[in-house]
């Protein structure tokens, strides 16, 4: 367990970032679950299963605020 991991960075253009802040608000959701719709769907095409499970650690957001 937790052996051979990398990480792994990207930083998007901002034009990139502004049209993805734009598809979340126009589907009502945050920009961080529309990341977590497309990793999804990456994980769900590369293991060729219809039904995925991940994880995201928050640290001390257990209570959502407005926005």
């Amino acid at each position: 367990r937790g052996r051979n991991l990398e990480e792994a960075s990207v930083t998007l253009a901002a034009e990139l970032n502004l049209r993805l802040r734009a598809q979340a608000r126009q589907a009502g959701v945050s920009v961080a679950s529309l990341m977590h719709l497309a990793w999804a769907r990456v994980l769900g095409n590369v293991s060729a299963c219809e039904q995925v499970v991940f994880g995201t650690v928050l640290l001390g957001r257990m209570q959502a605020g407005d926005g």
